[in-house]
């Protein structure tokens, strides 16, 4: 199979093929897969990844990249796949037959597979119209105009909007307390508001997780409107429209989160959203050896860290299957966050699948090694090998 160059990787005993795992996506998900695989079946498998992209940009960092504390961090995907001793096809996911344990990619190529774990994200789209989209990979120079238009006094009213259960909704609480610092430093007057449909501010990191974020908000002067719809209307001012209630604040930009579309993978039982359903242990229902991690399944929230955890269930389960003796688990969402305010850093953790569970949060970091990516086997090689530009930079604000 055709591909980048990787480190050669030994394969299994003489006249036996190894059992062949092919993970598709290059994400976090798709490369903790990779590494959990390494390291509990190592050469009792072969592994494939499959992945058009030769970086992966840390997402979880962009936020911040506006206000000069570091750019987002860039993974090589060659170096962690060469790490895993796998083999990288340049192409992307099309179709799965998962009866005949085949895939094509887009460029035409067929692979068959032992297992194949489908990590290959979701599709973000416009939520609010009228409203500056905080994009994946795209929206830092944007931002920064508006945040030079805030400085200069034409945008002393913005409105940060989290359009659905499908959006991560961290980034809009970093990107509302970041500027609302900003302005303070800058002896600038603003009126900041968060409109979200959670209850709570960050009500899924527990009671306790949500009144240190509320206490963030309030001593920054950021409003909150929760359990609420937003809608943009522009005639001569710019009015945010929020349901149920039918409230109205006039302000001078908005600010929305992108709501997230499943893959929709051929082949593959899927929900209304394109999302890819899984039980749980992260297999995809109604086959025998497919896994789907990270934000292409159905699983909420949407949440880098939770991706991570769920490629350390799948490849538990496929290490068993190549023979290892580890023994599987079901997959428990564990979410950790990094929530930068401008000042330091609040650290937040939950059990989301305990409802008993109030959650913890704090200014020093709950796990290790800490930071944006909370992945145990990928936040490890990022903290012993030299990190991305801007990473370190970044976790200090």
């Amino acid at each position: 199979m055709a591909g980048r160059p990787t480190t050669p990787r030994i394969g299994g005993m003489t006249g036996i093929p190894p059992f062949h795992a092919v993970v598709a996506g290059g994400g976090i998900a798709g490369l903790e897969t990779l590494l959990t695989l390494h390291e509990l079946a190592g050469d009792s498998l072969a592994l494939t990844l499959v992945e058009p992209r030769s970086e992966l940009v840390l997402r979880a960092l962009e936020p911040a990249a506006p206000f000069g504390a570091g750019e987002a961090g860039r993974v090589s995907i060659d170096d962690v796949a060469a790490t895993a001793g796998a083999q990288v096809v340049c192409s992307a996911l099309e179709q799965v037959d998962p009866d005949a344990q085949t895939i094509r990619t887009r460029d035409g190529r067929r692979l068959d597979y032992d297992a194949l774990v489908v990590a290959v994200g979701a599709r973000p789209v416009v939520a609010v119209r009228a409203a500056l989209t905080w994009w994946p990979d795209g929206a830092a120079e944007a931002f920064t105009k508006l945040l030079a238009d805030a400085d200069q006094g034409r945008a002393g009213r913005i409105a940060f909007v989290v359009p659905s259960r499908y959006a991560w909704q961290l980034p809009a609480y970093e990107l509302a307390l970041m500027t609302a610092r900003r302005l303070e430093r800058a002896g600038r007057r603003a009126d900041l508001r968060i409109i979200t449909p959670e209850p709570a501010p960050l009500a899924i990191f527990g009671a306790v997780g949500s009144a240190a974020v509320t206490r963030e908000l309030d001593d920054a002067g950021v409003a909150f409107s929760g359990n609420a719809i937003a809608a943009v209307r522009g005639d001569e001012r710019v009015v945010v429209e929020v349901w149920p209630g039918s409230r109205r604040f006039a302000v001078d930009r908005v600010v929305a989160l992108p709501r997230a579309h499943g893959p929709d993978i051929t082949g593959l039982r899927a929900d209304i959203e394109g999302f890819l359903v899984t039980d749980d242990r992260c297999r995809v229902r109604g086959t025998r050896s497919v896994w789907a991690v990270g934000d292409a399944t159905n699983k909420l929230p949407k949440h880098g860290g939770l991706a991570a955890r769920q490629a350390d269930c799948a490849a538990q389960e496929i290490a068993t299957l190549a023979g290892s003796s580890v023994a599987g688990s079901r997959y428990v969402p564990l979410l950790r966050a990094q929530l930068r305010t401008g000042r330091r850093s609040l650290w937040l953790q939950r059990d989301i699948s305990d409802p008993l569970d109030a959650g913890a949060a704090g200014h020093v970091p709950l796990w290790s090694p800490p930071g944006k990516i909370a992945a145990r086997r990928l936040g490890a090689l990022l903290a012993v090998h030299d990190e991305p530009a801007g990473l370190r930079l970044a976790q200090t604000v």
